[in-house]
């Protein structure tokens, strides 16, 4: 009888990796069938409808980010529209009314919006309410206030927010992309190097490929888009949260303890992690990404309409995270599958335009695909156990 040999064999996908994969197949026929459809062929694969289908994402995607990590933790957050407004109006008051210069007015509406989920953050994590109800207060209290600092009124920016409306120079699109791919092919092969070295399972070489060549296509994505007139500005400002977010739950103790708070709280506690001050964390890091999603908003539109900016953007948000692969139950989601999900939410919203489908329509769709996700996520669990 041989000995079993020693070496480990090579790593599998994990999980959240194969959803990920899953989602961007699922992505890629959906472009594809709108590619081909009579009434969206002409204008969906167009450079321009592209680059707008990314531009109109981008303040959904950086709000995602922020979600994902509530979720995790098995929080949830319905304020995130309400604070897209508030945090817009401090914006412009601060601007127009008191004459402060826009980096000054930029930092007031971070501020706001950090104040906003340390407020949060204290509620769920010290005091023990559940979040759903915190911030269903929020949803609430932060449209009221939007509406009482702006005397229920729309306002305007000032000029010199337009430049997050702007696109980069060409040049320096290519430089960030060059620099984000190598970067990515980097890590990939130096976190396969780093299992051999330690004697851990190799990541199989088909996965390494895959990786390496799925960084490639988006490199590519991105530059046939907006190679030529250069990245916009909000684009570039939800790739670079994206990224970040990646950064902080795959490569930090911080995001380490994500998974474990949302896995088993419990646990978590009596394994020494400060579920409170992870808590407080996450809803601050959340609240900071409304504000930077209030400000790409309102210099979009260029102005605050307090009563319905972000309108139903936390529903959006929870949807795309849920797209994803996140579990609502918490202990599972990626930033990657979030990002999928967010394109798959904003290509099926441009393709039902395109098809003419009537908006109250695309509400019952919209409705639809989240109780489907939430579905497939229950079913999925119970074949796990």
């Amino acid at each position: 009888m041989k000995p079993e040999s020693s070496v480990p064999g090579p790593r599998r996908p994990r999980p959240a990796e194969r959803n990920a994969w899953v989602m961007a197949a699922v992505l890629a026929a959906m472009w594809a069938v709108l590619a081909l459809l009579p009434a969206t062929r002409a204008v969906f694969l167009t450079e321009g409808n592209i680059a707008t289908l990314l531009t109109q994402s981008a303040v959904l995607l950086v709000v995602s980010v922020g979600m994902t990590l509530v979720i995790i933790i098995r929080g949830i957050d319905l304020s995130v529209g309400a604070g897209v407004a508030l945090t817009g109006v401090v914006a412009a008051l601060a601007s127009q009314k008191c004459g402060l210069p826009v980096p000054v007015a930029i930092a007031a509406a971070l501020a706001t919006g950090a104040a906003i989920g340390a407020w949060h953050g204290a509620w769920v994590g010290w005091l023990g309410v559940p979040a759903f109800v915190v911030t269903l207060a929020g949803f609430k209290a932060f449209r009221g206030g939007a509406l009482v600092l702006s005397d229920a009124r729309g306002l305007a920016l000032n000029d010199d927010f337009q430049l997050l409306a702007t696109h980069v120079p060409a040049t320096v699109t290519w430089a960030c992309v060059a620099a984000a791919l190598a970067i990515g092919i980097g890590l990939t092969l130096r976190d396969a190097q780093r299992r051999s070295a330690f004697g851990l399972a190799p990541i199989a070489t088909r996965l390494v490929a895959f990786r390496i060549a799925g960084q490639l296509l988006l490199a590519g994505l991105v530059l046939a888009v907006f190679g030529r007139r250069g990245v916009p500005v909000p684009v570039l400002v939800a790739a670079a949260v994206a990224l970040a977010g990646v950064f902080v739950t795959t490569r930090t103790r911080f995001g380490r303890h994500l998974y474990a708070i949302g896995g088993n709280p419990e646990a978590a506690r009596l394994s020494g992690i400060d579920v409170k001050k992870v808590t407080l964390g996450v809803y601050v890091i959340l609240g900071v990404l409304t504000a930077v999603a209030g400000l790409l908003l309102a210099a979009r539109v260029n102005g605050v309409t307090p009563g319905s900016q972000g309108n139903l953007l936390e529903l959006d948000a929870v949807t795309a995270v849920v797209i994803g692969g996140a579990s609502l139950a918490g202990g599972r989601g990626s930033i990657v599958g979030t990002v999928l999900g967010t394109l798959v939410f904003a290509t099926l919203a441009n393709g039902m335009n395109h098809l003419r489908i009537d908006s109250n329509w695309q509400l019952i769709c919209t409705g639809l695909i989240l109780l489907t996700a939430v579905l497939i996520d229950v079913l999925s669990k119970g074949r796990r156990s």
